[in-house]
């Protein structure tokens, strides 16, 4: 019977989810306008800007030592000391998800940008593309309390990589390197620029650090396919509300419309029964996180009254990974012993290639 329950509230999340995405879905294309930081709208006066700044930033490895002379690898951490900074400045840009008038904050990352990538130079947004859950928001105190909470709470996704900036204009913000596969650019380092549409050439910023792609001792084990799950629905809906179903932490695209996920043991005794499980996540969002629901970590559970297949999954429809419970998501009805081959479940067919 608890199972039972299970799969009937994982049904729910993931209907509410695509209900969700079908309403809010707007074109893709539609861009938001930046409000110049130096407008009334920004500054709440009439008059121009009178910030006056002198940031910098130096980079250490977390404990302290220098990064001079090191190359880092995926999964490294960094310290990014930051002083100098105005917590007044950057009030215009986007007018979501900070409101006009509040500072935006800085964004602080490890990748690799072009020659050309500073805002303030007109370069284009595509030369800085980063995955935002692979940075560190640095905002001034206030500045995440004032975004919104109620109906659709941006607060919880900025949260996650909210850093605090101080009230004399220094911060320390751990990151960790984690490029996107393929990078805008070549110049390998820390980059600081203006949050949120933002424009201030004195806080665009560049630390060059080498960086190398081979294993490092901190770089995850490598992702794989394992088991693979159809997702194409879900992905065209995300995809129309102006999302997408992001593979990430184990997961990985597997085909047009499809999420693999990376064994991690075969727990199965000499009768077959156990559990193998897998890991890895997929989130499912649209813009702005008008819906975000995470399916992690899969196993498949074969008893001695069936298999079924459980993943940690988002509670709600718009909490993403901060709130999950180990549910059943699927019922295999053909293909139920554990072994590699395709599983006719109440999900649709599955494929287990270890």
């Amino acid at each position: 019977m608890t199972t039972h329950r299970s799969r009937n509230r994982t049904g729910r999340v993931l209907l509410a989810a695509a209900v969700a995405l079908a309403l809010g879905a707007a074109p893709a294309s539609a861009a938001t306008p930046a409000i110049p930081d130096d407008s009334p709208i920004a500054t709440g006066s009439s008059g121009p800007s009178t910030t006056v700044e002198n940031p910098s930033i130096t980079v250490t490895m977390p404990d302290g030592s220098p990064v001079a002379g090191r190359t880092v690898h995926r999964g490294d951490q960094l310290l990014v000391h930051g002083a100098g900074f105005d917590p007044e400045a950057n009030k215009g840009g986007f007018p979501l998800p900070i409101p006009p008038g509040t500072p935006n904050g800085v964004y602080v990352l490890y990748s690799a940008f072009p020659d050309h990538w500073k805002p303030s130079e007109d370069a284009p947004s595509e030369n800085r593309a980063h995955p935002h859950d692979r940075m560190a928001w640095v905002m001034p105190e206030g500045t995440l309390e004032k975004v919104p909470d109620k109906g659709l709470n941006m607060r919880r996704v900025l949260a996650r990589v909210h850093q605090p900036m101080n009230a004399d204009g220094t911060f320390h913000a751990l990151i960790t390197v984690d490029p996107p596969e393929q990078t805008p650019g070549d110049n390998w380092g820390v980059y600081v620029y203006a949050a949120a549409g933002s424009v201030n050439a004195a806080e665009e910023l560049h630390v060059p650090i080498p960086y190398s792609p081979a294993p490092g001792p901190n770089t995850p084990p490598p992702a794989s396919p394992d088991l693979v799950f159809d997702v194409a629905t879900l992905h065209k809906i995300a995809e129309t509300a102006g999302g997408g179903v992001t593979p990430k932490k184990g997961a990985v695209p597997a085909g047009e419309g499809k999420v693999g996920y990376t064994l991690v043991s075969d727990g199965r005794d000499g009768s077959g029964k156990g559990i193998v499980k897998y890991r890895g996540l997929a989130d499912i969002a649209a813009k702005f996180s008008i819906v975000d629901v995470v399916v992690k970590d899969p196993w498949i559970e074969v008893g001695p009254k069936g298999t079924v297949i459980t993943a940690e999954v988002s509670k709600g429809y718009d909490v993403g990974p901060d709130e999950v419970e180990r549910r059943v998501i699927a019922y295999v009805l053909k293909g139920g012993e554990g072994d590699p081959g395709t599983m006719v479940t109440t999900l649709g067919k599955v494929e287990r290639v270890r």
